[in-house]
């Protein structure tokens, strides 16, 4: 496959990403604002969704501590578990290639929802600097599935997958 059918390809799961993400809830901008029309259960578990996938992407080789932290706080489960096993892998391997990276979330669709679990789907941009980039900023695209359940007034994130 050339790099133009490559390139085609891409960008056609993207539309489809974001038609999915249209169809099945609810489009926040990367500002944070929410749809007026979405319930409150919406509105929590999407402003929950977004806060873990910044987090998540986001890398700072001079101060993981802080990012780790931000990651556990809402985490739960086996995810919490599996990225607290794997914390100082990820700072180690950070401050080795001197990361960073900074996220931003341009779509986010909230899908299966009941009154203790949601399912949502994240659209993100991250900008991307390391000793592999040659200290160049890159723009890297991920799609997140983000799993959260109801742990008393707060929704955490149970398990987060990268879809294509």
């Amino acid at each position: 496959m050339g790099v133009r059918s490559g390139r085609w390809v891409v960008g056609a799961l993207v539309v489809v990403l974001v038609a999915l993400l249209v169809a099945i809830g609810v489009l926040v901008s990367d500002r944070g604002q929410v749809d007026d029309e979405l319930s409150a259960a919406q509105r929590e578990v999407a402003a929950a969704a977004r806060a873990e996938a910044l987090a998540f992407l986001t890398v700072d080789h001079e101060d993981m501590d802080r990012v780790a932290d931000a990651v556990l706080a809402g985490a739960t489960g086996d995810f919490a578990e599996e990225y607290a096993a794997q914390r100082r892998t990820l700072e180690q391997e950070a401050v080795r290639t001197k990361a960073t990276s900074t996220a931003e979330v341009v779509a986010l669709g909230v899908g299966d929802l009941d009154e203790d679990t949601g399912t949502v789907l994240v659209a993100a941009n991250s900008t991307v600097q390391n000793t592999t980039t040659g200290g160049e900023a890159q723009v890297r695209y991920y799609r997140l599935r983000l799993d959260l359940v109801r742990e008393g007034e707060r929704w955490l994130t149970s398990d987060v997958e990268f879809v294509r």
